[in-house]
């Protein structure tokens, strides 16, 4: 048979009484099994769209409520590895492509040599993310609580307190605490957010109770099944931040009895050198961006620094102590972790099925007459480096 003749030429070839081996006993020729195959391939895919479209919308949704959250966490995220692994992901769908021509036209040698330039890539990539996942795991760059914590043996500068660990936000005033933790929720001053917090401006459930009670409600919070819960949404531990001290929070609540409405809050806003107004404060609802002058610089941050081992490493402000951090700032990487982690075991599988698609090249299982496993496996491997090519510039690009 020449080498040029297509899959469905070659069925228009045989005759009634043929039945190649590759042909199922349930297809009428090999045109048609190669059509059903691929229908099944595309409707598989289909799903993949809907799983991964499913995390996309989450991302989203979380990005619009927590703009200041994203803008925080992506500049721990290295460019150049993300570029990089762009570039492979791109280079390994010309070479999946290329195979997939190779076995139209029956050249088996070129067949095998760019199935394994494409698995070659695909674990240049796996190898990529395996250094900067264990980058983020070592400088506790996770979901959870554990991105709260310093990596062993980081030196801190010492201003610790008596009785109280060693933590940088110790030294920072009430109004910073106060942006950095409670107004993506309680606004600038006070005044409240829909959906997220109550206006608390002249409160009596704050002006009737003393610094230490506010203290002991505060460290343990408010869950939306409380009976005395009158807005049914959740006001965590310490604001969110379990790394806020006693002293921290006590600089809080001092800050927010200069807010509208407290009796003394011209003095005490003047000994905690500015009064809290809703009008001179710069903020945006469900975020707490600061202003374009003061906020971080891209990669030239210095907790950017930090992280990735620059010089004076020990002299640098650790992410789990940076007093400029969001509240939740660990959020941006537990949805980094899903959708990159959810990708890379597709790559994973990928791998699987180009190993063994070159396995049954060199066994001479495909011809121009019969290319169809080729085929789909190239489908199902462009889909997979599509799906990078948005992650990339969502996670990495995007501040």
């Amino acid at each position: 048979m020449d080498d040029s003749t297509t899959q469905t030429g070659a069925a228009d070839h045989t005759h009634a009484d043929d039945h190649p081996d590759f042909l199922q006993h349930h297809f009428d020729s090999p045109a048609q099994q190669f059509e059903a195959a691929k229908l099944g391939m595309w409707m598989f895919l289909a799903t993949e769209v809907l799983l991964f479209g499913g995390l996309f919308c989450a991302y989203a949704v979380y990005r619009g409520n927590h703009p200041d959250v994203f803008e925080y966490g992506s500049q721990f995220l290295d460019t150049s590895w993300g570029a990089i692994n762009t570039v492979v992901l791109i280079l390994s769908s010309f070479t999946m492509a290329t195979a997939v021509w190779c076995a139209q036209v029956g050249h088996r040698r070129l067949l095998a040599l760019f199935l394994f330039l494409t698995l070659l890539f695909a674990g240049d990539f796996l190898v990529i993310k395996y250094i900067e996942y264990s980058h983020k795991f070592h400088e506790h760059l996770v979901g959870g609580t554990a991105f709260y914590e310093a990596p062993y043996g980081y030196e801190l500068p010492e201003t610790k307190e008596p009785g109280e660990a060693v933590a940088v936000v110790s030294t920072v005033s009430g109004k910073d605490l106060w942006t950095a933790t409670c107004r993506s929720c309680h606004g600038a001053a006070g005044e409240g957010l829909p959906g997220q917090g109550k206006d608390i401006r002249g409160s009596e459930f704050i002006s009737q109770r003393t610094d230490d009670e506010l203290l002991a409600f505060i460290k343990v919070g408010r869950m939306p099944f409380d009976p005395l819960n009158t807005t049914g949404i959740q006001m965590p531990p310490r604001g969110g931040n379990p790394l806020l001290s006693d002293g921290d929070l006590m600089r809080i609540i001092g800050y927010m009895r200069t807010f509208e409405g407290f009796e003394g809050a011209a003095t005490a806003g003047a000994a905690e050198g500015e009064t809290a107004t809703e009008s001179e404060a710069f903020w945006i609802p469900r975020s707490t961006i600061p202003l374009a002058q003061t906020g971080p610089s891209g990669l030239a941050a210095p907790t950017l620094a930090a992280s990735e081992g620059a010089p004076g490493h020990g002299e640098q402000i650790h992410h789990a102590y940076d007093p400029d951090r969001p509240a939740n700032a660990h959020m941006f990487f537990t949805i980094y972790f899903l959708m990159t982690g959810l990708h890379g075991l597709h790559v994973a599988a990928g791998m699987a099925v180009i190993a063994w698609l070159l396995i049954r090249t060199l066994r001479g299982h495909f011809s121009a007459a019969y290319f169809t496993p080729v085929d789909l496996g190239g489908l199902y491997w462009h889909i997979v480096d599509l799906i990078w090519i948005f992650l990339f510039p969502l996670l990495y690009l995007i501040r």
